[in-house]
């Protein structure tokens, strides 16, 4: 007679699974758990070594049991790379492939330039745990789609965030909200350029509040992108620009197209100034292209186009009334100064200071206006040149530009050109 099989079949994972396992992972003490057996045998290196092992497993040692979160990244990641993105993973420029590790474990391993100081094992293993979990949340952020409402399931992980910026975490913050997330992970370069289109649709199926939180974030990322590669890569040739970003910009469309709705629908003058400032950094990427005619990459969007360059024309005075209460200044932070190549590339810098100098620093959601009330020290504009500073320090590039700068005259140059593009042009 033949034994039956004590093997249950295995149950599919589901993004609610997903949601349930992150959130016990974040809301309780198991990160403390988690510091304390990684410190539990040896020093800080033998530590880091264990912690270097478990991201690459994605299994983490705790108290009672181990935090295993293999099957979880592993199917969310399996469905992330059928659509196209590689969010886990590096763009290796040099090799024209993915690295071999996940951007977590690449971030550790960049600790020989950054040692931890000598006291502050636990810190600098915190803000390194940390990260895991941003990218882990990073990718749950662009599955947002999967199952039920992709709304419902964005506030979740926004609430997840919240914990990971918690007082049960290292207090590293790189990101306040889940769509902030979403950006960050799709940052690295992907070559799959489909798969960009293919968020871009489901983008435009959010409700106001979401497509509105995204699109301050968003223009603000690739207006920096886009003003740092219009300087240091296509000699100030927008066509150059736009010829090597079609990605981009059906993502900076929906970005200057919803905050230009929530413009027009503000119901008080500071909420209007408010999204104006969000407005002004996307516009700035390129004002040409939302003036005048829509460029080939936008075609399919057309009559997205159209609306905006409607709206933009009949709102044009008050705009530049809003527009002007933003002049940049080189005593006043401003975030059309902050140019960056990537948006992960300011996370290294990030995370690199941090090791180096402790944690608690202003969000990149801190660095998106000049607004933003944060009691966080330092201060965004000391906080922005430092992360410039590290990237002057780290260019890697042939040309020896920096992927993150701080420039209040390129700043005022944007500003000048976008407010003369748009009282130029019907």
């Amino acid at each position: 007679m033949t034994a039956r099989s004590s093997h249950k079949p295995r149950i599919e994972i589901s993004y609610r699974n997903a949601l349930d396992l992150l959130e016990h992972a974040l809301t309780g003490d198991l990160r403390a758990q988690i510091l304390d057996a990684l410190l539990s045998h040896g020093d800080a290196i033998h530590a880091l070594k264990r912690l270097r092992a478990a991201m690459k497993t994605n299994t983490f040692p705790a108290r009672d049991k181990p935090l295993a979160l293999e099957r979880v990244v592993r199917a969310l990641d399996t469905r992330t790379r059928a659509d196209g993105f590689h969010v886990l993973e590096s763009w290796d420029y040099r090799a024209h492939q993915f690295a071999d590790d996940i951007v977590p474990v690449l971030m550790l391993d960049r600790g020989p330039a950054a040692p931890v100081r000598p006291g502050q094992e636990r810190e600098a293993l915190s803000i390194l745990l940390d990260q895991y979990f941003l990218s882990v949340l990073g990718l749950v952020a662009v599955r947002a789609w999967d199952d039920g409402d992709a709304n419902a399931n964005l506030d979740r992980v926004s609430a997840l965030i919240t914990a990971l910026n918690g007082p049960s975490g290292s207090g590293h913050r790189v990101v306040d909200n889940a769509e902030t997330a979403l950006l960050l992970a799709i940052s690295h370069y992907h070559p799959h350029e489909a798969a960009y289109d293919a968020l871009i649709d489901r983008v435009w199926t959010l409700d106001d509040a979401h497509a509105l939180s995204l699109a301050t974030a968003c223009s603000a990322t690739l207006g920096g992108h886009l003003r740092w590669g219009h300087r240091f890569m296509y000699e100030r040739d927008v066509s150059r620009v736009r010829n090597d970003n079609v990605v981009d910009y059906p993502w900076l469309l929906f970005s200057v197209a919803t905050l230009m709705r929530a413009y027009v629908d503000a119901q008080d003058d500071g909420e209007r100034r408010r999204v104006a400032e969000a407005l002004l950094n996307g516009l700035s990427a390129d004002p040409w292209c939302f003036t005048g005619k829509a460029p080939a990459c936008l075609e399919r969007f057309s009559a997205i186009h159209g609306e905006l360059r409607a709206r933009l024309d009949a709102h044009r005075d008050v705009l530049g009334g809003d527009f002007a209460a933003r002049q940049p200044s080189a005593n006043r932070y401003t975030p059309l100064a902050f140019l960056c190549n990537f948006l992960c590339n300011a996370v290294v810098a990030m995370v690199a200071t941090s090791l180096q100098a402790g944690a608690g620093r202003p969000s990149l959601n801190d660095l998106f206006t000049a607004a933003r009330d944060s009691t966080v020290a330092p201060a965004p504009l000391e906080y922005a040149r430092m992360l410039a500073q590290y990237a002057g320090a780290h260019s890697g590039r042939a040309d020896g530009a920096a992927l993150i700068v701080y420039d209040p005259y390129e700043a005022q140059t944007a500003f000048n050109t976008t407010l003369r593009v748009l009282a130029q042009d019907a």
